[in-house]
């Protein structure tokens, strides 16, 4: 699988950085229900005196990765990217129980069937060409009685006071949905989440699902890692994300010069604190019944 992205971005924060904001961004919005659910489920298993087995799919710098294994002693946990250097692999957790590798997961996976009791997948919409054979491999890797957890976010902003979008932001919008289109890629794959999982006929017919929203603001000043963490992204950290999706946008055709000008009216747009941006995040926990 090609990385769609240069993963070491050219503008605003270092790709490193942009990951660990936005893990604390998504942090922020989704504890503590996320790590309950995850530790409920986990917890139960340990209860029966077995060890659990975690994928972190799109681990990124790992710091998932690491929490779920500094705070689940009997949980041996695997990160996997396709980009390696992004890993935090000299991070040791104090249980000894957690590894990185590098893995095309487009490819065919390289563990048995039933090798997981929980598969984490956050972050991944841009990089799949086709999400759902993607949910029916893992599903395949997951034991029976096993949590799948997916964590997407929407490409699209909309104004959390209800206004209309503007034109600079829809006619971004049209040009990724038809750029990643071409590869493949459904960017609003984010909602129909639940439903492909729901109609697979492997999970639970409802599996829990969190709608929440993910604030874009950057009408406060400040550390963009503390402003992370207190729900509002910084200017840097938008800037990142628009970027690395610009550079797909380009290379399917469109003009730099005329981009690059509608991206930074939608980075002047996007910041505007009366107007309130958000995305939407999705968060879906199902568990394997076959």
């Amino acid at each position: 699988m090609p990385s769609f992205f240069n993963r070491r971005s050219s503008s605003g924060l270092p790709e490193r950085d942009r990951l660990h904001a936005l893990h604390a961004l998504y942090e922020t919005v989704l504890e503590p229900t996320h790590s309950d659910i995850i530790n409920a489920h986990l917890y139960n298993i340990h209860l029966t005196q077995r060890r659990t087995a975690v994928l972190d799919v799109g681990t990124g710098t790992g710091e998932w990765a690491i929490h779920i294994a500094n705070t689940n002693q009997y949980s041996d946990v695997l990160g996997v990217d396709i980009d390696w250097r992004l890993m935090n692999r000299d991070v040791k957790s104090k249980y000894g129980n957690i590894d990185f590798a590098a893995v095309d997961v487009e490819e065919p996976l390289p563990w048995p069937r039933g090798k997981f009791d929980v598969i984490h997948v956050k972050g991944l919409l841009l990089e799949i060409s086709n999400y759902v054979r993607l949910i029916e491999k893992l599903a395949m890797v997951l034991r029976p009685g096993g949590l799948l957890v997916i964590t997407e976010v929407e490409t699209s902003y909309v104004s959390s006071t209800g206004q209309e979008s503007p034109r600079n932001l829809k006619q971004w919008d049209a040009c990724v949905e038809a750029a990643f289109g071409s590869r493949g890629i459904d960017v609003d794959f984010p909602s129909k989440i639940n439903y492909s999982i729901a109609n697979s006929g492997v999970f639970a017919p409802d599996p829990y699902c969190l709608q929440l929203a993910v604030p874009a603001g950057s009408y406060m000043r400040g550390d963009p890692l503390t402003l992370a963490r207190r729900g509002h992204m910084h200017p840097q950290v938008l800037l990142s994300t628009l970027k690395r999706i610009l550079s797909v946008l380009i290379e399917y055709g469109y003009n730099q010069n005329e981009l690059e000008s509608l991206m930074q009216s939608c980075l002047t747009e996007l910041s505007n604190p009366q107007a309130r941006y958000h995305q939407r995040l999705f968060a879906v926990y199902a568990t394997k019944i076959y």
